[in-house]
C-alpha cells in the first residue's frame, strides 16, 4: 500500500510539472532558422511600416514548422483555438498556415521557449540520454515514414505526418522538465534491452505516452493525433480491434521502421518488429514497406536541412538575432506607445462625436443643436467660455447664438448682424482656419452678456458645402492646446458645420413654406402633417444629413479600429490592452452607427412588382423571429379574401413589417403575447392621403404601449425608449423610411399600458 501511494504521488508530481509547460522548447539552431525569416520581413530604416515582421509571410517558415515537433504543436494548437480554416484541415501545419494571421504566427514563435546553451549541454551530457537533435530526427523520420505508409494504408497523409511528428512529445516534455530522470530511465532501458515505455513506470509511475496525451489534450490537438500519441506503444493486435485507433497502428509501424533504419534515437532498446509483421498488421505489402525503409534516410536528410541541426555555433547566431529582434521590438513598442496615447485621445473624441450625433433628431432646432454642441466642446476640450453663432439662419439680420459660460451655464440669445461687414471674418469665409479673436468679432463680443478674455479667444468657422454657416468662438485656457488639438478642432467643427448646415437648410425650407401658406393657403403648416400620428417628418433632409455624416466618418473609423486592434495584439501591459480594447469597441459601435446612418440615408431604390400580401406577411414574421431570436411567434393573421396584390419591393416591405412585428413582440415583458396582423383593401381616396387604391395592413399588440411623447418620436432615427446602450432605435425609423419609398404610409396609435397599433398602407398600382 505504501509503495502504491508513493508511486501515485510521484506520477502526480511529474504530471503537474509537465502540465506547467506552455510549450516544448526548441534548440537554438531551429530558432535561428525561423527568426532569420522574421528578421528578413522587417522594414528598412525609411519604412513607415509597423515593425518586426511587417511583411512576414507564414508560408515562408512552413518547411521549418512542419518538421519540428515543438513548433508544429504550437501552430496546430493556435489553429484549433482560432478555428483557422475547416476543422478537417486543422491537423496539417502547412494547410493552417495559409489560414492564420501572420502576426499570430509570429507571436506564437516568439513565445516558444528556446533551450539555453547550458540546458542543452546539461541534457546532452547525461549518459545514456538521447540528445535533443536525435529525438527531433527520430520524430521527423517517423513523420516521413508515416506519410509514405498512409496512402497504401488508407489514411490521410497529412494526418499521418502530424501524428508521426508529434508521437513523442511526452518524451520531449520529460527532457525539458527532468533530463536526469530521463537519462537514468534510458540507461536502464538500454541495459535491459527494453522499451523506454516499459521502464518509465518503474521510475515515474507514468510514461511519456500518458504525459504526451495530457499535453495534446490541453493544447487541443486533433483527436486522431491524441490517440496516436497515447496508443502507439500498444500491441498491434489490440489496436487492430479498434478502427478509430488505426492512425496509432500506423504510427507504431512507422516508429519500428525508423528504429530499423537507425535514424535519430528514441531511447527504446527492445527489438523493433520485422517488416513482415508490420505488413501483416497494416495490410500493406512488405515490398512497399521495404522500399520506404530504403529511401527513408535520404528523405529525412533533405527535410532536416530546413531545421539547421548542423549549423556551426547556433547559440552565438541565436544571440545575434535576438539582439536584432529586441532592438526592433523596443523601437516598435515606443512607436506603439505614442500611438496608443493618441488613440486614447481619439477614443474620447469618438465618444464626443457619438454622443453628439445620438442626441440630434429632426425635432431639434438648429440653435438647440448648437447649444448642445457648445456644451460638449467645452467639456471635451476643457476650454473656457464658448459661443456658437449661426449666421445662415432663416431670418435675415437676426443671428441665433448659443453661449456656454466658463462654469457650464448655458443660454441662447439673438444677436444683430453687423451692418457694414460680414459676420464671418474674411480668413474664415470659405476655408477652415483658426484665428485669434483680436478685433475680428468685436460686433459679437460687444453684444453678448459675458466677458471673453480676448487674448485667449480663438475663432473657427462652421463650414457646410464649403460655405461658412456660422462660427465658434472659445477661450483657450492652455495656449499649447492650439497645436495639440488643431486637427481635433477641425474635425469637430467640420462635423458641427455639416449637421447645423443641414438643420438650417431644413428650417429655411419650413420658414418658406409657412410664408407661402400664410400668403395664399396653398400649403398647410408643417405641424398639421403629423396630426393623427401620420409620420410626416422632413425625411429627405434628415437622410441628406445622415449620409453626409456617415461618409465623413467612415474612413477615419476604419483606420482607428484597425490600428487599435494592431496595437492591442502586441501590448503586454494589461491595463493598456484593456484601454485599447475599449477603443476598438467604441470605434466598432460608432462604425455600426455609421452603417445604420448610411442604411437609413441611402437605401436602394425599390424594385417593385406585384406580389401577394400573404407572402410578404409570412416573410416578415420569419424575419422578425430571426431578429429577436425566437423560433415561434404568437401571431394571429387574418387577410381579407378580396385583398389585391400589392405593387412594392417585397424584400423592403417585408423588412419594414418585420421591424414593426419585432417591436410588437418585444412590447411584452415575456415576449410571448399575441400579435394580431390584418390586411384589407381600401378604395380610392383612402386614408392618410393615399390617392389611389391600396391595401391597409394593421399590426396590433396588447403590450406596454407608449405615452404621447414617445409615440410622436417612435419613428425618429436613433430614438429608443429603452435604456441607453440597449437599442439603437432604428427599427420603426427604417420601417417608415422603406414604406414611404414604396409609396405607402405608416401611422402609429398607442396608449401607455394598453398596447399599440401600427397601420401601414401599401399601393396596388
Amino acid at each position: 500500500m505504501a509503495k502504491r501511494y508513493i508511486d501515485a504521488t510521484a506520477s502526480r508530481k511529474v504530471e503537474l510539472a509537465v502540465n506547467e509547460l506552455g510549450s516544448l522548447s526548441v534548440p537554438p539552431c531551429v530558432a535561428v532558422q525561423y527568426l532569420s525569416k522574421l528578421v528578413q520581413g522587417r522594414p528598412g530604416p525609411q519604412s513607415k511600416s509597423a515593425g518586426l515582421g511587417s511583411s512576414f509571410s507564414p508560408a515562408s517558415v512552413a518547411d521549418i514548422l512542419e518538421c519540428e515537433p515543438a513548433c508544429a504543436a504550437a501552430i496546430l494548437s493556435l489553429a484549433q483555438r482560432q478555428a483557422a480554416g475547416p476543422a478537417r484541415q486543422r491537423h496539417s501545419v502547412r494547410l493552417v498556415l495559409d489560414r492564420l494571421d501572420g502576426n499570430d504566427v509570429r507571436d506564437a514563435l516568439l513565445r516558444t521557449k528556446v533551450a539555453a546553451a547550458f540546458e542543452i549541454e546539461f541534457a546532452d551530457q547525461q549518459l545514456g540520454s538521447p540528445t535533443r537533435k536525435e529525438l527531433i530526427l527520430h520524430s521527423l523520420a517517423v513523420a516521413c515514414c508515416a506519410r509514405r505508409i498512409a496512402e497504401p494504408a488508407g489514411v490521410d497523409p497529412h494526418m499521418a505526418w502530424s501524428a508521426g511528428l508529434l508521437h513523442d512529445i511526452g518524451k520531449l516534455a520529460l527532457q525539458d522538465v527532468m533530463p536526469k530522470s530521463l537519462a537514468a530511465i534510458a540507461r536502464e532501458a538500454e541495459a535491459s534491452s527494453a522499451s523506454l515505455y516499459t521502464v518509465e513506470h518503474n521510475h515515474l509511475g507514468t510514461n511519456h505516452t500518458l504525459l504526451g496525451k495530457q499535453l495534446a489534450q490541453r493544447w487541443r490537438l486533433p483527436e486522431p493525433i491524441v490517440l496516436a500519441i497515447w496508443l502507439h506503444h500498444r500491441d498491434a493486435s489490440s489496436l487492430q480491434a479498434v478502427p478509430e485507433a488505426r492512425i496509432a497502428l500506423l504510427v507504431r509501424a512507422a516508429d519500428h521502421i525508423v528504429r530499423q533504419a537507425g535514424i535519430g534515437q528514441s531511447a527504446s532498446f527492445d527489438a523493433p518488429a520485422a517488416i513482415r509483421e508490420i505488413s501483416d498488421s497494416l495490410g500493406v505489402p512488405a515490398r512497399t514497406l521495404q522500399q520506404i525503409l530504403d529511401e527513408l534516410p535520404a528523405e529525412v536528410k533533405r527535410r532536416s536541412e530546413a531545421l539547421g541541426l548542423e549549423i556551426p555555433q547556433p547559440m552565438a547566431r541565436y544571440c545575434d538575432l535576438v539582439q536584432i529582434v529586441a532592438a526592433d521590438l523596443a523601437q516598435r513598442h515606443t512607436k506603439l506607445s505614442v500611438e496608443g496615447r493618441s488613440l486614447q485621445t481619439v477614443s474620447g473624441y469618438l465618444t464626443f462625436v457619438q454622443e453628439f450625433l445620438r442626441e440630434q433628431g429632426s425635432s431639434l432646432s438648429a440653435i438647440d443643436m448648437a447649444e448642445d454642441f457648445a456644451r460638449r466642446w467645452q467639456r471635451f476640450f476643457q476650454t473656457g467660455t464658448v459661443c456658437v453663432c449661426l449666421t445662415a439662419g432663416a431670418r435675415e439680420g437676426a443671428l441665433d447664438t448659443a453661449i456656454v459660460e466658463a462654469l457650464g451655464h448655458s443660454h441662447k440669445t439673438v444677436l444683430e448682424a453687423p451692418a457694414e461687414e460680414s459676420p464671418i471674418p474674411k480668413p474664415l469665409a470659405g476655408r477652415f482656419a483658426m484665428v485669434d479673436a483680436n478685433d475680428r468679432i468685436d460686433w459679437l463680443l460687444d453684444q453678448v452678456d459675458v466677458d471673453f478674455n480676448r487674448g485667449q479667444t480663438k475663432v473657427l468657422p462652421l463650414l457646410s458645402d464649403g460655405q461658412a454657416i456660422g462660427l465658434i468662438a472659445f477661450e483657450l485656457n492652455y495656449p499649447a492646446d492650439a497645436g495639440l488639438f488643431a486637427e481635433k478642432f477641425e474635425m469637430a467643427a467640420t462635423l458641427a458645420g455639416m449637421v447645423l448646415g443641414l438643420a438650417l437648410t431644413r428650417e429655411r425650407q419650413e420658414h418658406l413654406a409657412e410664408r407661402l401658406s400664410h400668403d395664399n393657403g396653398s400649403l398647410k403648416p408643417s405641424a398639421s402633417a403629423s396630426e393623427g400620428g401620420v409620420i410626416r417628418d422632413p425625411v429627405e433632409s434628415l437622410a441628406e444629413m445622415a449620409a453626409g455624416i456617415a461618409h465623413e466618418l467612415n474612413n477615419p473609423l476604419s483606420v482607428i479600429t484597425g490600428r487599435a486592434q494592431l496595437i492591442a495584439q502586441s501590448e503586454t501591459d494589461g491595463q493598456k490592452r484593456n484601454a485599447l480594447e475599449r477603443i476598438v469597441e467604441n470605434a466598432r459601435e460608432a462604425s455600426n452607427l455609421v452603417e445604420d446612418l448610411l442604411a437609413y440615408a441611402e437605401p436602394p431604390q425599390p424594385r417593385v412588382g406585384l406580389i401577394d400580401i400573404r407572402q410578404v406577411i409570412e416573410e416578415a414574421i420569419d424575419l422578425a423571429g430571426r431578429k429577436i431570436g425566437a423560433e415561434h411567434l404568437n401571431t394571429q393573421v387574418h387577410v381579407a379574401q378580396d385583398v389585391p396584390e400589392i405593387l412594392v419591393d417585397s424584400a423592403q416591405v417585408a423588412s419594414a413589417l418585420a421591424n414593426v412585428i419585432a417591436n410588437a413582440v418585444e412590447s411584452y415583458a415575456d415576449a410571448m403575447g399575441p400579435v394580431k396582423i390584418t390586411a384589407e383593401p381600401i378604395g380610392s381616396g383612402g386614408d392618410f392621403g393615399v390617392s389611389s387604391s391600396g391595401v391597409r395592413l394593421q399590426i396590433s399588440d396588447l403590450g406596454c404601449g407608449m405615452d404621447e411623447a414617445t409615440r410622436k418620436k417612435a419613428a425618429s432615427p436613433f430614438f429608443s425608449a429603452k435604456p441607453a446602450g440597449r437599442k439603437r432605435g432604428m427599427g420603426l425609423a427604417f420601417a417608415s423610411r422603406l414604406v414611404q419609398l414604396n409609396g405607402g404610409s405608416l401611422q402609429i396609435e398607442s396608449q401607455s399600458g394598453h398596447g399599440t397599433t401600427v397601420t401601414v398602407t401599401l399601393p396596388t398600382e
